[in-house]
């Protein structure tokens, strides 16, 4: 007799944990955006923060902004964890970044997560959500009027920043700490 079954899920100091993925590391109750996973975790950033944004425009290119931001590139679906304990203040459909979901920290800084393929199964406007709790899957929407609208560009994630004040901050030095911190708590 042979017995199989598969586990979707499990529970980690209260936190549901998908299978497959690493419970997140808090560093000071704050956590990297993109789940890692057990066996190999496809996870590239570097700063790309104020690089500039090019559309085409008939048949040039012209610079149509900058990049608040840091892309995370990864595996389509991967989790996407709420870095910080806070409210889902934003969620739904943006021209340039897709399935969004924006959350007001704790610590009065809005975290902005973009270009979802998905956002967490009952995930809602007004929701309290801890740090490392699910709020969406990698996607690459974005770039369209039509909600849903995707490959424009490879999957990733896109996290803005903004300070209480209104000013965006480059998340890059404090994503590099919580993957690095990461990576060397499961060593």
């Amino acid at each position: 007799m042979v017995l199989a079954f598969a586990v979707s899920a499990f529970v980690v100091g209260g936190e549901i944990i998908p299978a497959g993925y690493r419970p997140p590391v808090k560093v000071d109750g704050v956590v990297f955006p993109v789940a890692r996973a057990d066996w190999l975790s496809v996870i590239n950033f570097t700063d790309d923060w104020h690089a500039p944004r090019m559309r085409l425009v008939g048949k040039r290119w012209v610079q149509s902004g900058i990049h608040e931001g840091t892309d995370i590139l990864a595996e389509p679906g991967t989790p996407i964890r709420a870095m910080t304990a806070g409210e889902v203040e934003n969620l739904g459909w943006l021209f340039y970044s897709g399935w969004r979901v924006g959350i007001r920290g704790d610590d009065g800084s809005y975290y902005f997560y973009a270009h979802m393929t998905e956002f967490a199964p009952g995930l809602s406007t007004g929701d309290e959500v801890s740090a490392g709790e699910t709020i969406g899957f990698v996607g690459n929407t974005g770039y369209g009027t039509k909600e849903g609208h995707h490959d424009e560009f490879i999957y990733h994630l896109h996290v803005g920043i903004q300070e209480p004040d209104g000013r965006w901050i480059n998340p890059f030095p404090l994503l590099e700490d919580l993957y690095r911190e990461a990576v060397e708590t499961d060593r």
